[in-house]
């Protein structure tokens, strides 16, 4: 339809033209104010009053400080914007501000403002135009209270949400990047190469493929990596990925939304629950390993003492120079060897004797010198051993053992171009909770006496250090045997502790912690013991043959035996022969009742009465023996003279 007014007078075309505006104005969804160069309001439309609720009857005219729609904390904002419009310093402007209604309430709105000049810059009138955006705000305070709750949720449960726009190769997060892997701030971290800095570079091809799997299968995004940064005690930090391709209508994937959590208390958890699980197993191969040593060693050690005391009674009744003496000599050697293997069957289970003697053991590694002069070594050891340290409660030949596998290891670890072995021995004491961390074995609280043997070899690798108390477990060749299983064995029986320091081309340092005697006092030595004429002697053993040998070796020196095959049997024959009876020899393991039981019983009867305990295998019994008890260990098999020497030396 064309427009009529071009035909009309100017004056009436003007009058049209103002008519369409002000309809326009009227119909528009802003509210539309003018003001006049005093800052009074000179127009106000239909959706001012809607929105605000005042007619133009009731503010028209009124000045800007005037109006009602203004709050009383707006008015001064409210006249500098003016002063800056009437200066010329700000012809527009743009502000969000929270206005008045007549009923009470309040609503935000969004003014854009423009200022009209004359041709001497003068301010002519202000129009402004109100948009209402009272339910926009409530939304992104909404939001941004949900976004904050989110990110709370999130930093509580250690994770950070993130959102990676594959187009724009940039990404978004719910946390800074260095407040949540504790890397240094600085570089742009929206960009995701940059943010790669924060995973460990070990680390970052797992982290790339876990992506670029999940864009090409479109399966969810599932990966783990450690953070470059370490934490608080210098291990590192775990965190786990999950996350999900978004496709555009085309299948193309556009983005990538994932969760990362720290989950280092996790992995730690599991290695702890790792770690439990193998001393569980260990504990269970120990105990099955020990039943079985126990079982074998009992009758393995009877069979041996009765070759090796008949053996040792036939050389005494051979006249000078027979030609049988060689083939005794050969018998008794395996006997010992074959002893020996037992012995440390019985060290690695864990299942020899419980206590030893009260044992000085710098003293005793100056007896063993001797013993650790190897031939094959490439550098003697030295020795630097503490003054005036505690007594240990330990069976010397034990200790004896620990010390020579220790410093044979550490011989054999020494190249031909040399290299240096020392023996060293301290005090130290071990406080609640020191022991937790790298112990192999880890000692209880308490004060000990600390035999460390240290070289400069090439250390171990962790891979070796793992596995260097397996039994038969070796660097060089098959078949070692026991060794330093056996040294793991006879300290968990003495309940100390055991400590390896290695690293490749850093040598090897293996310190045993013997438990110190509850005095702390230095071991006393022993003096001497004068015999006294014997009459007869109490064979206590469950073993025929034993009982036989033992009683020969015991007629040798002017005892007649008085034989029993069982504790009960035993105490009936003392009562009957207690006048005569000056020694009691008894047998440890036995059925029913015990040999460590059976001399209970006896010291009732007859307190002073010296005693020999002797076996092969004791189950963990702790045994009294040694200075101040009158009662001796005897370890099965044993040659003839052996018990003979203990029984002169008790009497």
């Amino acid at each position: 339809m064309p427009d009529p007014t071009p035909s009309l007078p100017p004056a009436d075309q003007l009058r049209h033209a103002e008519l369409r505006l002000a309809a326009h104005v009227d119909n528009t969804p802003l509210a539309v104010t003018e003001w006049d160069h005093e800052s009074r309001l000179m127009r106000w439309n239909d959706q001012a009053e809607r929105l605000f609720g005042w007619t133009a009857a009731e503010v028209l005219g009124l000045h800007s400080s005037e109006v009602p729609f203004i709050p009383e904390e707006n008015r001064t904002l409210t006249l500098r914007m003016t002063a800056d419009a009437a200066s010329g310093r700000l012809p527009r402007s743009v502000v969000t501000v929270a206005n008045l209604t007549k009923s009470g309430g309040v609503v935000w709105c969004e003014w854009y403002s423009s200022v009209l000049y004359d041709a001497n810059g003068r301010m002519v009138s202000v129009l402004s135009l109100a948009l209402d955006v009272t339910a926009r705000r409530a939304a992104a305070e909404a939001l941004e209270v949900s976004e904050a709750r989110t990110r709370a949720a999130l930093d509580g449960a250690k994770m950070l949400a993130w959102d990676l726009d594959l187009i724009a190769n940039k990404w978004r997060t719910t946390v800074d990047i260095p407040d949540f892997y504790g890397i240094p701030a600085g570089p742009d971290y929206t960009n995701p190469e940059l943010a790669l800095h924060a995973v460990h570079p070990d680390d970052v091809p797992a982290v790339l493929a876990g992506r670029a799997r999940a864009v090409e299968t479109g399966a969810p995004m599932r990966y783990e990596f450690r953070g470059r940064a370490t934490a608080a005690d210098g291990g590192p930090r775990w965190f786990s990925t999950r996350g999900q391709v978004l496709r555009d209508a085309a299948g193309a994937p556009v983005r990538i939304v994932a969760v990362t959590t720290d989950v280092t208390e996790r992995k730690r958890a599991e290695e702890e629950r790792e770690t439990l699980n193998r001393q569980l197993q260990d504990a269970q191969r120990w105990e099955s390993l020990g039943v079985l040593a126990g079982g074998v060693a009992h009758d393995f050690n009877n069979i041996l003492t009765v070759v090796l005391g008949s053996a040792g009674l036939a050389r005494r009744g051979l006249p000078t120079g027979s030609p049988a003496a060689g083939y005794l000599d050969q018998i008794e050697q395996a006997c010992r060897r074959a002893a020996d293997v037992s012995r440390q069957m019985l060290a690695y289970s864990g299942r020899t004797l419980g206590t030893g003697t009260r044992t000085d053991l710098a003293a005793l590694v100056r007896e063993a010198a001797p013993l650790l002069e190897i031939p094959t070594a490439h550098a003697p050891p030295r020795f630097d051993l503490g003054a005036n340290l505690p007594a240990i409660q330990a069976d010397p030949a034990q200790v004896r053992q620990v010390l020579v596998n220790l410093v044979t290891n550490a011989a054999e670890a020494i190249p031909p171009t040399g290299g240096r072995i020392v023996v060293r021995t301290h005090a130290d004491e071990i406080s609640e909770g020191a022991s937790d961390g790298g112990f192999q074995l880890a000692p209880p609280p308490g004060r000990y006496v600390v035999l460390t043997v240290t070289d400069t070899g090439p250390g171990m690798t962790p891979d070796v250090r793992a596995r260097m108390f397996d039994p038969f477990f070796t660097t060089k060749f098959a078949g070692r045997g026991l060794g330093l299983a056996a040294v793991l064995g006879i300290v968990r029986t003495h309940k100390g502790g055991l400590y390896v320091a290695t690293a490749p081309g850093q040598g090897t340092s293996v310190s045993v912690y013997w438990p110190a005697c509850a005095d702390a006092a230095p071991a006393p030595a022993r003096g001497p013991v004068r015999a006294r004429p014997a009459v007869a002697a109490l064979v206590i053993d469950d073993e025929m043959f034993v009982r036989e040998v033992t009683a020969s070796a015991l007629q040798e020196i002017g005892f007649a035996a008085v034989l029993a095959a069982d504790g009960p049997t035993g105490l009936d024959l003392f009562q009957k022969h207690r006048d005569a009876i000056k020694i009691a020899v008894i047998d440890v393991m036995m059925p029913g009742m015990t040999g460590d039981q059976v001399l209970d019983a006896l010291r009732v009867l007859a307190p002073t009465l010296p005693a020999i305990l002797m076996s092969g295998f004791t189950d963990r019994r702790v045994l009294k023996t040694g200075h101040g008890t009158r009662t001796e260990f005897l370890q099965k098999p044993f040659h003839p003279e052996d018990l003979m020497a203990l029984v002169q030396r008790l009497l």
